[in-house]
């Protein structure tokens, strides 16, 4: 599969990340990135949300499940022949994610929750030969997904797709966007890993501006647990569903 299909998996973003000569983009954004070398840097993706999910009205009309999961185990993806010849590029991972609950399901949804599903994840930016020299990378304002720590996401099930020349992209769950992966260490809602680095609820509560008008359901719910989750779902207002397209790429399989 080209490298292009393997990182539109990622997180639920629309998105082809190209690394060149110390400047990656993703999407139509740029990323931020460390320049010293150690090993606390991290490259920071910014890239366009695959579907709406900022709000808890967004996540009832276009997630099938929302599930709390705990990354058990993870392999890397090893970059491209192209990218070792060059000396620089990506190395993703393959994360396999437990579902430890299932919070909210779509009425009538067709396919149940799973038990344990596997993520594209991001995982390095390398330099150097044998991709000796790494630097993590993570999507913007979105968490890394690392093991130790728990998250909630808003998954959808995407059947499989197809593009000319390539193999096929087998059928997956996919999350919706930026805000639809969610930390959730403790069960408390915005604690934990957050771009690669912890992250504490009490501390985005003690800075957040509470008069902000374009609040995310994230930051509405930072500090407070699945209850108060549960009870947001199933009060949100559904939305008129708009139809988005598939890559331009890709096509249903026959």
């Amino acid at each position: 599969m080209k490298r292009t299909l393997r990182i539109a998996a990622l997180a639920g973003a629309v998105a082809t990340v190209v690394v060149a000569t110390g400047l990656t983009t993703h999407d139509s954004g740029t990323v931020r990135a460390g320049t010293s070398g150690k090993s606390n840097d991290i490259v920071i993706a910014n890239g366009s949300d695959r579907l709406p999910n900022t709000t808890a009205s967004d996540w009832i009309t276009y997630a099938d499940h929302v599930v709390a999961v705990t990354p058990v185990a993870e392999s890397e993806i090893p970059p491209t022949p192209e990218e070792v010849e060059r000396g620089e590029g990506m190395i993703l991972r393959n994360v396999e994610l437990r579902v430890d609950d299932i919070l909210w399901s779509k009425p009538g949804v067709d396919r149940p929750a799973p038990t344990s599903f596997n993520w594209v994840a991001y995982g390095w930016t390398f330099s150097g030969p044998e991709t000796s020299q790494r630097v993590k990378m993570a999507g913007e304002d979105e968490p890394r997904l690392e093991s130790g720590h728990s998250y909630l996401m808003a998954i959808e099930w995407q059947e499989p797709r197809c593009s000319p020349g390539d193999e096929p992209v087998p059928g997956q769950w996919r999350g919706l966007g930026e805000d639809s992966t969610v930390p959730f260490d403790g069960q408390v809602i915005g604690e934990g890993e957050m771009e690669g680095k912890p992250q504490s609820a009490a501390k985005v509560l003690a800075t957040r501006d509470i008069d902000e008008p374009d609040m995310s359901l994230e930051d509405e719910m930072t500090g407070q647990d699945a209850a108060a989750l549960d009870k947001a779902l199933d009060t949100a207002p559904p939305q008129t569903e708009e139809q988005f397209g598939p890559d331009p790429a890709e096509t249903a399989c026959k």
